[in-house]
């Protein structure tokens, strides 16, 4: 990597990419060369941020933001904010004190709380929370959940990875 003021990551795992990832990327990359920011700011895609049911996501360092849902007529917004002294997109950015953080962190605390979890019963417990089937997949794809067998079905376990991000018991290294 070559010296720039920030470095912008734009997730293009196959969630955010079937959401309008890489028109995204690729107008940022175009929009901060026409302003002559690009030799500032770099941009690059990477894989998962695990955060794909909300996306496309896009990192930001060293401020450490996380914008959330981004599409290519958020742009020019997002452009604004690398400048040197811009503000942040506050509609976009993510906190863990947002809904979808203090959701995902809530089905976590149950589902912790009840382990092992049938796979029926965590379902249920995720559409609670309004996350579906394909969030579930993707969660055990990106390793937030484990699923075990357990008697004549599969039962649920939330991992030390999701303990560690959401500050439940066990997310040290002894954790699932």
């Amino acid at each position: 990597m070559y010296f720039c003021r920030k470095h912008v990551l734009i997730c293009t795992a196959s969630h955010c990419t079937q959401k309008g990832a890489q028109q995204v990327a690729g107008r940022l990359r175009i929009e901060l060369k026409r302003r002559g920011l690009d030799a500032e700011v770099m941009a690059n895609t990477c894989d998962s941020i695990d955060l794909c049911d909300i996306g496309p996501n896009i990192v930001v360092y060293p401020d450490g933001l996380i914008y959330r849902n981004v599409q290519v007529k958020d742009i020019p917004d997002i452009i604004e904010s690398l400048r040197a002294g811009g503000r942040p997109v506050e509609r976009l950015l993510l906190f863990a004190e947002s809904e979808d953080e203090v959701r995902r962190r809530q089905l976590f605390a149950e589902a912790a709380a009840r382990e092992p979890v049938p796979a029926d019963e965590f379902l249920a417990l995720a559409r609670a929370h309004g996350f579906d089937e394909a969030w579930c997949a993707e969660q055990a794809r990106r390793g937030f959940i484990a699923r075990k067998p357990q008697g004549e079905g599969q039962a649920v376990w939330v991992t030390s990875k999701a303990r560690r991000r959401y500050g439940l018991p066990g997310g040290g290294a002894e954790g699932a």
